[in-house]
C-alpha cells in the first residue's frame, strides 16, 4: 500500500510539473509591426551598415570606421536592437504565419547575432562583413512579406 501510494504521488506531481506554466506579466505591444519597422529596425540596421565603409571619389579613397568607445557601443546597440527585433516580431499579432515568418524572424536574429559579435570584439571588417548577412535576411523576408510599399517603412504617416 504504502509502495503505491508513493508511485501515485510521484505520478501526481509529475502530472502536476508538466501542467501549463501561469503567463508572465502582460505586454505592451502597442506597436505594430511597420511601426517597429521603422521606429527600430530600420534605423538600427542603417546604423550597422553605416558604420564602416569605403568611398572613392574626386579626393580619393575615403573609409571610415568606428574608432571610439562610444562609436562601438553604438554598432553594438544597434545590432543588439536588431537581435531583440527578431523575438519582437514573433509576440502578440505581429507573426503573418507560424512557420515562415518566425523563421525569417530567427534568421534576423541569427544575422544580426554575427554583427553583435564583430561590434563586441571591436572588428571593423566582422561589421562590414555581417551587413551582407543582415541585408541578405531582411531582403528575404521584404521579398515575401513586402506590398505595394515605396517608402519601405521609412516613414510613419
Amino acid at each position: 500500500m504504502r509502495k503505491t501510494s508513493g508511485l501515485l504521488l510521484s505520478a501526481v506531481l509529475l502530472i502536476a510539473g508538466c501542467a501549463e506554466e501561469p503567463a508572465g506579466p502582460p505586454l505592451d505591444l502597442r506597436h505594430n509591426t511597420r511601426d517597429l519597422m521603422a521606429g527600430m529596425i530600420d534605423a538600427s540596421a542603417d546604423a550597422l551598415w553605416d558604420a564602416v565603409g569605403t568611398v572613392w571619389d574626386e579626393n580619393g579613397e575615403q573609409y571610415w570606421q568606428p574608432e571610439t568607445e562610444e562609436d562601438w557601443l553604438a554598432v553594438t546597440g544597434a545590432a543588439m536592437t536588431l537581435v531583440e527585433s527578431g523575438n519582437l516580431l514573433m509576440l502578440g499579432d505581429r507573426p503573418r504565419d507560424d512557420t515562415q515568418w518566425m523563421s525569417f524572424s530567427q534568421d534576423m536574429i541569427d544575422a544580426a547575432s554575427v554583427a553583435l559579435e564583430a561590434a563586441q570584439a571591436r572588428d571593423p571588417d566582422g561589421v562590414f562583413d555581417s551587413g551582407e548577412v543582415v541585408y541578405n535576411s531582411c531582403n528575404t523576408c521584404h521579398s515575401v512579406y513586402w506590398v505595394g510599399d515605396e517608402q519601405r517603412g521609412r516613414a510613419i504617416q
